[in-house]
């Protein structure tokens, strides 16, 4: 988990929400001529009437800080208004303050004003005349533009101006230039200046570029290194983020190794005018402070180049904590660490925060990631950037799960909390620590009472949490006054011991399925946009940027969950949404020329939600509409996969078949299944691949994966069901071959085996994966299905043993489809049917369980987040709808949504 600052926090009077607005309005007011002003969710845009923005060309950018952006803007705005040049900016102080801040993405940093110059002679007027009026503002400097001057906040790229996103081979809208021979190319918005080469000349006067201060290692062997402060060799970038590096460095006055932390100017700037370097001075003095305790890193020096503060401290060895409790979760369906470990690293968390509260500090920031445990075992504290002494005047920040209440609520410039405050983020570093789970509830309704609920769910599954959940409970007390003192919370360890009995967890009674599914559909009908809006569902920043017809975020996926509710309840408003969301579907469908075939991320998707929906809604029309877009899907495809690629349009080909008995998609799952079997790769040491080839425009170019999104299980699927369909055996050789490929790629240990993605790694052995889209969830899939097909034993065993690493890491995902609970329970409910155990049933109704205890409460409805697990967004491959339907498959029985499952692998319904 990342720490962020609280953003949902922040109080501001109704004038800063409106101050920038507000400026413009104003000034548009003065100004002769006729302009429109359009405020956004986060940008405003300012035009003049009838204005035309040339496609591509140079274009302007202007930083500021938050607490100069007023000036800045009102500076700029008047030059622009006067010159008649269109331009956007961001729209609230918060959302300036959002650009500069310290993990903000670094190709779009610090953005603040975007200028569309009519000509290159404008551009070049505007340059000068902005640069002029804005000169000694402060502002960050753009990575992915060129100063126009050093130090100056006018900065220059060649990019899209007015030219529509395209759709590319990924489904998502990416900007795109025009080549002059008429190619387009990717408008790369990448941390560093890019221009094509077919691009013109800059129209400006050749300037000093501003000095870099990024260390870089040198690529190539011979290559001088960088160096740093004529001092520090720099050996690697450990991360790179809008602040700054993080580097390992030589120290070549000790011969030591170093970590180098550096901090842009400018960056992370508040409205108090502290930035991160401030942040990183006061770093430096803590670590001073606190360095004859002997559990931080000990400061080696603070330096500065051309403005940049650096940071260089003691490398500790060793390994992060929330790494090492990964690394030591135990395979077996004991889950957690044993209580002596958790009792040992417990003892040295208390000795640290007494340590630092001795010194008259609070930490602020106790958490798995800002620990870490040496080589030798012992631990020590990183990242002390926000330790302060308890009621200093300070930017409130804290990390979801471990920041106290009294952290996260109030106005954004508060008080320092008391010390009170890192024993509650100790007793949420012990539930980490005892169990591999960030002990996170979304906010909502009664957040005191759903975190309680979390923990003894937690405790349940968990003997070493059940040992400490007094301890637990006690230091994440929502009120200050009742947190344990450290004394106790010693007495405590000390007296510990293992759990003589299982706690009694709550029963499945308790897990009100049923208003989990009511409360949830509820939200998606109170939550859908008016039918004249771009999205009927919002989505994540990424999920916005995909075709909003889509499977994975867009409103097939959504509209697929609804008719199967529409099939199982007797409810005319579900019906009516369900109508109007498939009548805007089709309508949106007609907006975009460019078909992709994936099921998740293509129009394949699209095409099998609506005929769910017509069928739902007794519809023919509709239905025709769905089968003419699933005739139109290409059927060869560079991309060989399920979620982007062939093997989806070739399974939407297959349910059109069972669907309808029209003999045309015998044919077009005939033409996907050869050109499949054509492009596989095969290898007597490898098996049998389908690679995403490398010359392919896209995002996966290169990739070769195992699972079922975008390798060999997802590719032998169809292949199988294809197969079984049409009664080819050439088809079924292959997918089973595919599934020789994964038993040899199988990793297997105490009773669960689990996958690799496929993807070379050079950070040591591969992840065990075990969602849908790369892991034992998805494989399984396909397994059972090919035991079922084959009757081949060793295919069963592998299936059940994929099944049993799903349900050990129930609490370890987030509630949702591709990579989460929801799409893992889909899988054991498929082994169950397949298989006549109940077991299975039993184990997907705990991952059931596991979502549950994640709820939040949402204007009295439960709903679960989304695979952020702090926003609830509907998509289905990331947010509520994938939850949905696997409530709606255990609570009513039928298929998998997304399977054309010839093979019947049907789940019962549960009748009471």
């Amino acid at each position: 988990m990342s720490r962020v600052a609280d953003r949902g926090a922040v109080e501001r009077s109704d004038s800063d929400q409106h101050l920038l607005v507000d400026q413009i309005t104003a000034l548009i007011d003065r100004e002769a001529g006729t302009w429109r002003v359009e405020q956004g969710d986060f940008w405003c845009y300012v035009t003049p009437k009838g204005a035309l923005r040339r496609p591509q060309g140079w274009k302007l950018h202007v930083s500021a800080t938050p607490l100069a952006a007023p000036l800045v803007l009102a500076r700029a705005a008047e030059l622009l208004v006067r010159a008649g040049c269109a331009f956007k900016f961001a729209a609230t102080l918060e959302r300036v303050e959002l650009l500069v801040s310290a993990r903000y993405d670094r190709g779009g940093a610090g953005k603040f004003i975007t200028v569309y110059p009519a000509d290159d002679a404008e551009f070049a007027a505007l340059a000068a005349a902005l640069h002029e009026a804005t000169l000694g503002l402060p502002g960050p400097q753009i990575l992915s533009d060129r100063p126009y001057r050093s130090g100056s906040l006018v900065h220059y790229r060649y990019g899209g101006m007015s030219a529509a996103a395209v759709l590319s081979n990924d489904g998502t809208y990416e900007g795109m230039l025009t080549a002059p021979d008429g190619s387009q190319v990717k408008d790369q918005r990448e941390p560093r200046f890019h221009t094509p080469a077919w691009a013109p000349p800059v129209p400006l006067p050749a300037a000093e570029p501003a000095p870099a201060v990024e260390a870089r290692p040198a690529a190539g062997g011979g290559a001088k290194p960088v160096l740093l402060a004529d001092r520090f060799v720099v050996r690697e970038a450990i991360r790179h983020a809008n602040r700054g590096g993080v580097y390992r460095a030589l120290d070549q006055h000790s011969g030591a190794d170093v970590v180098i932390k550096q901090a842009r100017p400018h960056v992370a700037a508040v409205m108090s005018g502290q930035d991160c370097r401030d942040l990183l001075r006061h770093e430096a003095a803590i670590l001073t402070r606190l360095a004859p305790k002997g559990h931080t890193p000990a400061l080696v020096t603070l330096f500065e180049v051309n403005g940049h503060v650096f940071l260089a401290q003691e490398l500790i060895a060793g390994q992060p904590l929330r790494a090492w409790v990964a690394d030591r979760l135990p395979a077996t369906d004991a889950l957690g660490l044993p209580l002596t470990d958790t009792l040992r690293l417990a003892g040295a968390m208390v000795d640290i925060i007494a340590a630092i509260h001795a010194e008259g500090l609070v930490v602020r920031d106790f958490t798995p990631n800002n620990l870490i445990v040496t080589d030798d075992g012992d631990l020590r504290l990183v990242d002390l950037e926000l330790a302060c002494e308890p009621g200093t005047l300070t930017v409130r920040a804290s990390t979801p799960g471990y920041g106290a209440p009294e952290q996260s609520h109030g106005s954004r410039i508060a008080l320092a909390p008391t010390q009170a405050a890192d024993r509650y983020g100790l007793g949420s570093t012990l539930v980490f620590l005892a169990t591999g789970v960030d002990p996170a509830v979304p906010n909502g309704d009664d957040d005191a009472g759903r975190h309680r609920a979390l923990l003894e769910r937690l405790a349940a599954d968990h003997p070493t949490l059940q040992a400490l959940l007094p301890l637990v409970l006690a230091l994440v007390d929502p009120d200050p006054a009742g947190r344990w003192e450290l004394d106790q919370v010693r007495a405590f360890l000390a007296a510990a011991r293992p759990a003589g009995h299982t706690m009694p967890g709550p029963p499945p009674t308790c897990v009100d399925r049923d208003r989990m599914l009511a409360d949830g559909l509820e939200h998606l009908m109170q939550t859908m946009a008016p039918v004249n809006a771009p999205r009927l569902w919002r989505s994540g920043a990424f999920g916005e940027r995909t075709d909003p017809c889509n499977v994975q975020h867009g409103a097939a996926g959504v509209l697929a969950v609804l008719a199967r509710a529409a099939h199982a309840h007797d409810n005319g408003r579900l019906r009516d949404t369900l109508r109007d969301a498939a009548a805007w579907t089709v309508r949106r469908v007609g907006y975009e020329p460019q078909i992709l075939p994936g099921l998740y991320f293509g129009r394949a998707g699209t095409a099998w939600a609506l005929h769910e929906a017509a069928v739902a809604l007794d519809d023919e029309r509709l239905a025709e509409t769905a089968r003419r877009i699933a005739c139109q899907l290409p059927l060869r495809w560079p991309n060989p996969d399920v979620c982007h690629g062939a093997a989806g349009a070739g399974m939407t080909q297959l349910y059109f078949l069972q669907a309808t008995g029209q003999e045309r998609f015998a044919d077009r799952v005939r033409e996907c299944a050869d050109g499949l079997v054509a492009a596989a790769q095969r290898d007597p040491d490898d098996g049998v691949r389908w690679p995403i080839p490398a010359t392919f425009a896209s995002e996966l170019a290169g990739l070769s994966h195992y699972g079922f999104a975008h390798g060999v299980a997802g590719v032998g699927n169809f292949l199988l069901d294809a197969g079984v369909t049409l009664g080819d055996d050439r088809y079924v050789a292959v997918a089973r071959a595919a599934g020789d490929t994964l038993a040899a790629a199988a990793d297997s240990a105490d009773g669960a085996t689990w996958w690799p993605s496929g993807e070379e790694t050079a950070d040591g052995p591969p992840a065990r994966l075990v969602n849908w889209c790369s892991g034992a969830s998805g494989v399984g899939t396909f397994l059972v299905r090919l035991w079922l097909a084959t009757g081949e034993q060793h295919i069963r065993e592998l299936a059940e043993t994929a099944a049993m690493a799903v349900h050990r890491s129930r609490w370890h995902g987030p509630p949702v489809a591709c990579h989460g609970v929801a799409g893992n329970a889909e899988f054991l409910l498929d082994l169950a049917a397949a298989t006549g155990a109940s077991g299975y049933r039993s184990w997907a109704e705990d991952l059931v369980a596991a979502a549950y205890a994640r709820q939040t409460v949402r204007g009295g409805r439960i709903v679960v987040p989304d695979e952020s697990m702090s926003e609830v967004t509907a998509d289905y491959g990331t947010g509520l709808a994938g939850m949905l339907a696997l409530l709606l498959r255990l609570r009513h029985g039928g298929t998998r949504l997304w399977m054309p499952d010839r093979l019947a692998v049907t789940t019962e319904a549960v009748t009471g």
